[in-house]
């Protein structure tokens, strides 16, 4: 008798309150909203952040307030909405840096992926292109190789994020030559300087670097991902031009603390899908050479568990130390 009256009770308790969890989702957000950037102003996921704010305020009726939290490939920032409170005002906007590729990369991480986050739902997935400074002696990826194997001292290579990083460990393995790697807190520190000549080689994305590729700052001799870019047409992919299996594309998705309430995460996967659906959104993310990546939460948790697999045998073949 006693069990029952027990039952009886904690499904009174929940049926009261899943009606006061749906009020506060048709409630929210009543404030604004932070959404923390791993990776500084100027970056790709920097500009995708501040496009899709401005598209949730005016679904939302709220503000949604960028924060720029950049350093030690996305760990500041991860660690720090790990540890927010779990109701819907911080959020992480983030990249396969610091849910796929870190649990591969570092021996120890400060938060966990799966376990302190929620996810939202995906923005876009975006790949990398292989780029050399102005004045570079080889106009071709043909005569890039060729530089490469008789540099002496080895050629560097900039990167800001584990994209970058493992591009070019990938691309040294496959094609048997050696870079020296010169890590940046993000990619407009290292696309300064591969403008100014410190460094030989650099794979940024389309999102940053397509206007001063339009100015001829540098040239593109190669495209990371399994397709090119529709605005950079005569840009080969690396696959095209004869590396077997060299397939690394980033994604930019949107992430809650752990345990934020479902029907808060279920509001922001419809603004954000309604966003994604929207003309303006579509000719931003095709201009920055981008494609949408548009997902329900759970869609979204199975690809970056997908995505993770994948860095672990990235990481192996590319021969990336753990940290």
């Amino acid at each position: 008798m006693k069990k029952t009256v027990m039952k009886l009770l904690a499904v009174a308790l929940l049926s009261g309150a899943l009606p006061m969890a749906t009020a506060e989702a048709q409630d929210y957000p009543t404030r604004p909203v932070t959404i923390i950037v791993p990776f500084p102003a100027g970056s790709a996921t920097d500009a995708v952040a501040r496009k899709v704010s401005e598209g949730l305020q005016r679904h939302l009726g709220q503000g949604f307030i960028i924060e720029n939290k950049a350093g030690a490939d996305g760990i500041i920032a991860s660690r720090q909405v790990a540890g927010s409170a779990p109701d819907g005002y911080t959020l992480l906007v983030t990249t396969n840096t610091t849910h796929s590729a870190n649990p591969s990369i570092y021996r120890q991480l400060p938060y966990d992926p799966k376990r302190d986050f929620t996810p939202i739902g995906g923005i876009i997935r975006i790949p990398f292109m292989l780029a050399v400074r102005p004045g570079f002696p080889a106009r071709d990826f043909s005569s890039f190789v060729k530089a490469a194997k008789e540099a002496n001292p080895p050629l560097s290579y900039g990167s800001g994020n584990t994209g970058g990083r493992a591009s070019g460990e990938l691309l040294k393995a496959r094609l048997g030559f050696d870079m020296t790697h010169v890590p940046y807190r993000g990619s407009p520190q290292a696309m300064t300087d591969l403008i100014g000549g410190r460094i030989d080689v650099f794979f940024p994305d389309p999102a940053s670097a397509l206007g001063m590729i339009q100015e001829k700052k540098f040239d593109v001799l190669a495209v990371t991902g399994p397709k090119r870019v529709p605005t950079l047409p005569d840009i080969p992919t690396l696959m095209e031009l004869g590396v077997p299996d060299f397939n690394i594309v980033a994604w930019v998705a949107a992430f809650a603390p752990a345990k934020t309430p479902q029907p808060i995460v279920a509001r922001l996967n419809e603004a954000l899908n309604t966003l994604l659906r929207e003309p303006d959104m579509i000719a931003f993310v095709n201009q920055i050479g981008s494609e949408i990546l548009s997902t329900t939460p759970a869609e979204l948790g199975a690809y970056v568990d997908e995505d993770a697999a994948r860095w672990v045998h990235l990481v192996e073949i590319a021969k990336i130390e753990k940290k």
